[in-house]
């Protein structure tokens, strides 16, 4: 079964922002060039699923062309008091220890690398495969979470996985075998 993990378009939140899982929207314009970009990729019948967030749900819903199921597995990592911050306004002994810890550490009042991990995990262990497609649209952190597992990475690793803004990543998901297929796909 081939599954589709397709990143969200640019938001409209100013440059540098962390915004984790504040339900931002997806700037129009790039919603409208990504969702034309991505649909002749997208194959006939396919299943969707979606992270809640509005920048995540509108482009599945313009790739289905009308309404999906969401789950809240799906949502960007909770960056806690660094929500709606600038990066570079965070305090830099908090980054200091983030970067000490990359997959224990939870920014204040938010979650652990690892803790958005074990909520991914969970969903991933429900896909069932099935001859029709699936595309996942979500976000940078759980998609690099997928990858990560799929490639037998720890969690700590995942942003090695880096993916752009309204780009398609390909997961070959059979019984027994699991291959991450192609990566940053436009």
């Amino acid at each position: 079964m081939d599954i589709h993990l397709i990143r969200h378009p640019r938001t409209v939140a100013p440059r540098g922002t962390c915004y984790g899982s504040l339900d931002i929207e997806a700037d129009p314009e790039r919603l409208a060039a990504d969702a034309a970009r991505l649909a002749p990729s997208i194959p006939a019948g396919a299943r969707f699923i979606s992270s809640p967030q509005r920048r995540a749900r509108a482009l599945a819903e313009a790739l289905a062309k009308g309404p999906v199921a969401t789950d809240a597995r799906l949502v960007e990592m909770d960056f806690g008091t660094w929500e709606g911050r600038l990066w570079d306004d965070l305090p830099r002994e908090e980054i200091d220890a983030w970067a000490a810890d990359v997959g224990g550490y939870a920014p204040p009042g938010g979650e652990s690398i690892r803790a958005m991990a074990a909520r991914v995990q969970d969903w991933w262990q429900g896909v069932e495969v099935a001859e029709a497609p699936l595309v996942v649209v979500a976000h940078g952190g759980p998609l690099r979470l997928i990858a990560a597992h799929v490639t037998g990475s720890p969690p700590e690793k995942s942003m090695a996985f880096e993916i752009q803004w309204g780009n398609r990543a390909l997961v070959w998901h059979n019984p027994g075998r699991t291959v991450l297929a192609g990566w940053n796909l436009t």
